[in-house]
């Protein structure tokens, strides 16, 4: 009689087994090594958040924040289950969820390396522009990378094909899970993946589970992932409404605080007598341009910037206080564009662009109000369009025309940079201006300056010292002087249009290559200040403005132009001339060198307007938009 095999045997026993025993065992099988898998790969995400730092991530996981890490591991855990179920093997399924971790992994450590902050739900939006992320990522951190996944894979795919090959030649065959129990776990796991994503919903009991443990930190989403973990962070950042309700918002108050501004504009008014019918009026926000002599720490071989530094002394100029450092550019085009700040809206809204496009069509901004006064209005973007959806927010904010690197006419670049320089999208202004038959209103996105910079320009005279890489500073600096000469120049050139043209020219935030010694000799103000200079073509207005907010560019566009002012920017006006410059954790109130960190260091007159201001911001994003009825954004 021929001996079976012991798979055999497996195999024999397995058939005589009831149905329900062997979908248990499935089960169980599953279960099991979902939570290795999810355990394991929650330990990877600790490790890169924590900069490499396996003794940090032990340390949350059997010291301080065990629930927390074992509240992540389910979660990991679902998504694992979700994974099998859909393919059919437990093997994949891990290698899927352990590449996914990898993945996040990286894409956290470099967030935090050059923009210190954490990979949020919204980055993924940017997917569609890896290429463009993959530049700017470190070198070596890629390679290692790319090789990590790689092994990943590779070995990954050798063990299933082992697997297969060792079952083939004993004469097992595993079975796939089991038809029923994988459409019961999709199903499951799939209703239970849509819960956890209404994590900020009222009443949501993941949320519950993880409040019992979790110390949530809505200032510093650096803090946030820390303390509750790389998923507890992510979790905490999914969809949320922009802003919690303000105590006392309601239609009468609204129409109290639209009566109240509407007086105020008409006051001001009175000696406001020009009008924006034949004023080009220009935003340029520079990317990543800034003053490094204005950091301590920072060696400077020569001054990058001097043309503009005797600009800023001939007009209205002064300082930009940024949200982001190393990053966060559409944060501050959307403060820009809409006077409306980051400040107000919960900590978790990380960028409005990709989190509410859809409500952009509802909120004031510059685009909609100069469109009233029949201005042609142009946003020019020199990069592909879906960065940041631009495509889609320029579309729901009005824009008539939005050019980018695909239909731009000028698009010459210097020596080694990538990017489409800031003079070809100044002759690209030029021509938009000579085209049009009315005055214009052109929001330009420049991308010269943009990060990795480190070779550039081989031919670069300037030097760098004291930074965490001396080698980028120096090609930044380079980039900084191409970017002074070519906004001299088309300032020179605005100067023969026969119409008055007004530009207002900032940089979004400083690069990130700094390092900690930089950040550590300068105060957090410095480190998000860059400069903004407002200059007229045909009138002289210089005024000193020291540090503002991007959310108060056109109160002082419409006072160059001598115009009238709507109710709300007779709000802007007087919130700027209590509070000229905020955004989380900076405050900088008039008259003061010193920044506070909280709303309640504030005095109570600054206090009462920033609460008017919060109605108002409230209305016209989440609430009735009672203000947008009665006017309040229109002459």
């Amino acid at each position: 009689m021929l001996k079976t095999s012991r798979w055999q045997q497996q195999k024999r026993h397995a058939a005589e087994q009831p149905l329900m025993s062997q979908l248990l065992k499935e089960l169980g099988l599953t279960l099991i090594s979902g939570f290795l898998v999810a355990s394991v790969s929650n330990f990877i995400l600790q490790v890169f958040q924590n900069q490499f730092s396996t003794e940090l991530a032990f340390k949350f996981i059997f010291e301080w924040h065990t629930e927390l890490f074992l509240l992540g591991t389910s979660v990991l855990l679902i998504l694992y289950l979700w994974l099998v179920s859909l393919i059919g093997s437990r093997r994949i399924g891990a290698l899927a969820l352990l590449v996914l971790a990898l993945g996040m992994g990286i894409a956290t450590q470099q967030k935090m390396a050059f923009r210190e902050e954490p990979m949020y739900p919204s980055d993924f939006a940017m997917v569609t522009n890896l290429p463009f992320l993959l530049k700017m990522m470190d070198a070596r951190v890629l390679w290692l990378s790319v090789a990590g996944i790689g092994i990943l894979l590779v070995g990954g795919y050798s063990l299933i094909k082992y697997f297969r090959k060792r079952n083939k030649t004993t004469g097992y065959q595993r079975k796939p899970l089991n038809k029923g129990l994988r459409a019961g776990l999709l199903v499951l796991s799939s209703m239970a993946l849509v819960y956890i994503n209404a994590f900020n919903d009222p009443g949501n009991r993941v949320k519950a589970a993880y409040n019992d443990y979790a110390y949530w930190i809505p200032y510093s989403q650096e803090m946030n992932y820390y303390n509750n973990g790389f998923v507890g962070g992510f979790l905490y950042n999914l969809n949320v409404s922009p802003m919690e309700k303000p105590v006392g918002y309601s239609k009468k108050r609204i129409e109290q605080l639209v009566e109240k501004y509407e007086k105020q504009a008409q006051t001001i008014n009175k000696t406001r007598t020009a009008v924006l019918d034949d004023v080009n009026i220009i935003y340029v926000m520079n990317e990543s341009f800034s003053d490094p002599t204005a950091l301590a720490h920072v060696g400077v071989s020569q001054d990058p910037i001097p043309k503009i530094r005797t600009l800023m002394e001939q007009h209205t100029s002064g300082n930009m206080l940024s949200q982001g450092y190393g990053g966060g550019t559409a944060n501050i085009e959307f403060e820009a564009l809409t006077g409306l700040s980051m400040e107000p809206f919960v900590s978790n809204l990380s960028t409005p662009y990709t989190q509410m496009p859809s409500r952009l069509n509802q909120v004031p901004s510059v685009v909609s109000y100069l469109q009233q006064l029949g201005h042609a209005t142009t946003a020019i973007h020199p990069y592909n369009t879906s960065m940041y959806k631009r495509k889609q927010v320029y579309e729901e904010m009005g824009f008539d025309t939005f050019i980018h690197e695909g239909t731009m006419t000028y698009d010459d670049k210097l020596e080694n940079n990538p990017y489409i320089s800031d003079y070809a999208a100044y002759q690209e202004i030029l021509a938009k201006l000579q085209e049009t038959d009315r005055a214009d209103f052109v929001h330009l996105v420049t991308m010269q300056n943009h990060m990795p910079y480190a070779t550039n320009y081989p031919s670069t005279a300037f030097k760098g010292s004291h930074t965490a890489d001396d080698s980028e500073a120096a090609n930044y600096y380079q980039g900084l002087a191409y970017s002074d000469d070519a906004l001299k120049n088309f300032l020179d050139q605005l100067q023969d249009l026969a119409e008055d043209t007004i530009v207002v020219f900032w940089g979004d935030h400083l690069p990130g290559f700094y390092g900690d010694e930089v950040v550590a000799a300068n105060d957090e103000l410095t480190m998000h200040q860059t400069p903004v200079l407002i200059a007229s073509t045909k009138k002289s207005e210089n005024e000193t403005l020291d540090t503002i907010s991007p959310i108060y560019f056109m109160n002082h566009v419409l006072k160059a132009a001598g115009a009238p002012v709507t109710p709300y920017y007779a709000l802007l006006m007087e919130l700027e001339d209590v509070l000229p410059a905020f955004e989380k954790g900076i405050y900088l109130e008039k008259g003061s060198q010193t920044a506070k960190q909280s709303r309640e260091e504030l005095t109570a007159p600054t206090l009462e307007i920033l609460q008017d201001y919060d109605l108002l911001q409230y209305d016209t994003t989440v609430g009735e938009n009672y203000s947008k009825t009665a006017h309040f954004y229109s002459e």
